[in-house]
């Protein structure tokens, strides 16, 4: 019996061994493979299409997780194209810190030129006019690394020199890393045109503006006499109206101040006469635009004078 229960001891700390021995292997595989995580290439491309003449920006973001120093980035290649010019323009380097922890972060910047052709010029046949709107192909990409223990592209075999407009020589010493060539639109620039229809538009805003400061310079007319008797309470009234519709804002209360002022002297609104003098001559003079609400308000206000004054004269 006792030795029954050996063996099965025996067997289960077999078991144990083998769990303990697999769980310490998958901790060390996964420790070694984030110490060993590669660089990986992020494209970011402009907004928006891209302008004859005007620099259009791609950047391209290597980033590894770890130490700063497991890697050396090499500046950027990017293949010539018919159409425009493509030079690196910008390199920074930092650390950006995410939901997935810190990583270190190599940007590159990569301006694409697309290069302006007059009409008398003449362009190469075997090349796209670059002044031709359309779809184009951006030149294709790579950024080479190497690890501080390899040996770097400078301390190996010299590749042959590129002449110039060819394609640089791919690099077989280091990895790198690669993004495709995708499809950019190339349309006119139209910031001249909107520059000098703005300074149109800022023309006419001045030349009415000095015509609306001469138009309030002239003599205003003066105020027509009060009227006699409530009809001409209400003819005022109905004129002031059309005034408003017509959008004369300065006989619209001239012809309310009439009707306020034969109120007045009937003894009812004697606060109302003044209050639309006084923005007869805001609009008159001062080129006031009084709201719709206090139009609408002051319409209220002599309307129930009139109707107190109704109520008196019945009483």
């Amino acid at each position: 019996m006792k030795g029954f229960l050996d063996i099965h001891l025996n067997q289960f700390r077999d078991v144990l061994a083998i769990l303990v021995c697999a769980v310490a292997a998958a901790v060390g595989g996964i420790n070694i493979d984030t110490a060993g995580a590669e660089p990986e290439l992020k494209v970011i491309p402009q907004d928006g299409p891209a302008h004859p003449g005007h620099a259009y920006r791609i950047v391209c973001e290597v980033s590894w997780a770890g130490n700063a120093s497991d890697y050396t980035i090499l500046p950027a290649e990017a293949d010539p194209v018919d159409w425009g010019t493509v030079a690196l323009t910008e390199v920074k380097a930092f650390v950006r810190d995410d939901a997935a922890g810190a990583r270190n972060i190599v940007s590159q910047t990569i301006e694409i030129t697309p290069q302006f052709v007059k009409p008398r010029q003449t362009v190469a046949s075997t090349s796209i006019p670059p002044n031709k709107t359309g779809s184009f192909k951006t030149p294709a990409i790579r950024i080479a690394y190497f690890t501080p223990e390899a040996t770097p592209p400078a301390e190996s075999a010299a590749p042959p020199a590129a002449a110039p407009g060819t394609v640089p020589p791919v690099s077989s010493a280091s990895p790198s890393l690669g993004a495709d060539p995708f499809d950019l639109m190339v349309c006119p620039d139209r910031t001249p045109i909107w520059i000098s229809g703005g300074l149109g538009a800022s023309l006419l805003l001045t030349a009415l503006g000095w015509w609306s400061v001469r138009r309030l310079r002239r003599p205003q007319p003066t105020l027509p006499k009060t009227p006699a008797d409530l009809s001409d309470v209400q003819q005022a009234m109905h004129s002031a109206r059309q005034h408003r519709l017509d959008g004369d804002f300065y006989r619209f209360y001239l012809d309310l101040s009439r009707a306020a002022e034969a109120l007045h002297a009937t003894g009812e609104a004697p606060e109302l006469a003044a209050t639309f003098k006084t923005r007869a001559q805001e609009a008159g003079y001062k080129g006031a635009r009084p709201t719709d609400d206090q139009m609408d308000g002051d319409l209220r206000d002599l309307e129930r004078a009139v109707t107190r004054h109704k109520e008196t004269l019945q009483t």
